[in-house]
C-alpha cells in the first residue's frame, strides 16, 4: 500500500489497519514544516496547509489518533511478548497505561499468557461508552482457546481517572475466572487503568 499524502492523511479515522511505516510517514508529514530550534507554529505554515478550523480540528484529532495508535505498538513491542514473564503486576499495568494512553471511552482488553506466563499477544477485546462497557465471557474463552492460551491477564480502563475497580468490575471478574477455568486458563489479575495511574485486582486480594 503506497504510503498517504498529507492531505489524505489527515482524516485517517481506523489508524490500527495502517502499518507502522504508514502511521510513521503520516505524523513526520505533521512535523516537516517546524524548524529545529525555532518557535515555529501552526500559524506559520496555514498558508501552506489553508483549511477551516472545523478541517484543521478533525485533522488534529486524526493525527492524534494515529500518535496513540503508534506508541501502543511500540509500548507492545517494547513489552517483549514472548520473552517476558508477567507475573509481578507493575509489568503489566505499566504496558497498559500506554495501552489505553488517551481513550476517551472504556475498553476491555486481554493479554494472553502461555504456560509460563509469558505474553503470546494483546487484544483489544471491547469497547464501550464514557462509562461502561459490555464484555462478552464466551468470547474472551473462544480467544483464550484459539491463543491455546494458559492463563490471562484482564484490564480496562476508566476515563474518568479512577482506578477503584466498581462493585461490576469485581462481578465481571468472577465470572470470566468461573468461565476461562472451565477450559484450563487461569486468571492472574484484573489490571484498572485511569490516566497515568493502574491498579491490580490480584494485589488488593480481589482475584
Amino acid at each position: 500500500m503506497p504510503l498517504l499524502s498529507w492531505r489524505s492523511s489527515l482524516m485517517i479515522s481506523h489508524p490500527a489497519g495502517l502499518a507502522d511505516n504508514q502511521l510513521e510517514e503520516i505524523l513526520l508529514a505533521g512535523a516537516r514544516g517546524l524548524r529545529a530550534g525555532t518557535a515555529s507554529t501552526c500559524a506559520e505554515h496555514m498558508p501552506r496547509y489553508s483549511c477551516t478550523p472545523d478541517y484543521r480540528r478533525a485533522a488534529l484529532a486524526s493525527l492524534m489518533s494515529c500518535a496513540r495508535e503508534l506508541n501502543k505498538r511500540h509500548a507492545a513491542s517494547s513489552l517483549g511478548l514472548a520473552s517476558v514473564n508477567l507475573n509481578k503486576p507493575e509489568d503489566a499495568g505499566a504496558y497498559l497505561v500506554r495501552h489505553f494512553d488517551g481513550y476517551e471511552f472504556e475498553a476491555f482488553a486481554v493479554i494472553f499468557l502461555d504456560a509460563q506466563h509469558r505474553a503470546i499477544t494483546v487484544e483489544e477485546m471491547f469497547r464501550g461508552t464514557l462509562t461502561q462497557t459490555s464484555v462478552y465471557p464466551r468470547e474472551v474463552v473462544k480467544r483464550a482457546l484459539a491463543h491455546n492460551a494458559g492463563a490471562v491477564i484482564l484490564s480496562h480502563n476508566h476515563p474518568s481517572g479512577s482506578v477503584e475497580p466498581s462493585r461490576a468490575d469485581e462481578v465481571l471478574t468472577a465470572c470470566l475466572k468461573q468461565a476461562l477455568s472451565l477450559v484450563g486458563v487461569r486468571v492472574l489479575d484484573h489490571v484498572v487503568v485511569g490516566g497515568s495511574q493502574f491498579l491490580s485486582m490480584a494485589a488488593r486480594g480481589l482475584i
